[in-house]
């Protein structure tokens, strides 16, 4: 990825799901050590880093919830 934003082959990305992401996005990127790539589209224009948060809706949630309810009373309920 990076070395195809250096060339101009891609113009732009919005990545959300990071190898060195932590539990906590705010803080992911205080820690040293990084590999220069990351480092790279940390600090690149070009780039959008999003936390990986898709599964974080309130009608995903809804469903999760659902789904969990209905698998207990098809285990339990007679």
């Amino acid at each position: 990825m990076v070395t195809a934003l250096k060339s101009g082959k891609v113009l732009a990305a919005g990545l959300d799901v990071l190898e060195y992401e932590k539990s906590s996005f705010e803080n992911m990127f205080t820690g040293d050590g990084l590999p220069d790539a990351f480092e790279y589209l940390i600090r690149a224009n070009n780039v959008i880093l999003t936390p990986h948060v898709a599964g974080w809706t309130v009608e995903s949630k809804v469903k999760l919830a659902q789904t969990v309810v209905d698998k207990i009373k098809n285990k339990f309920v007679v």
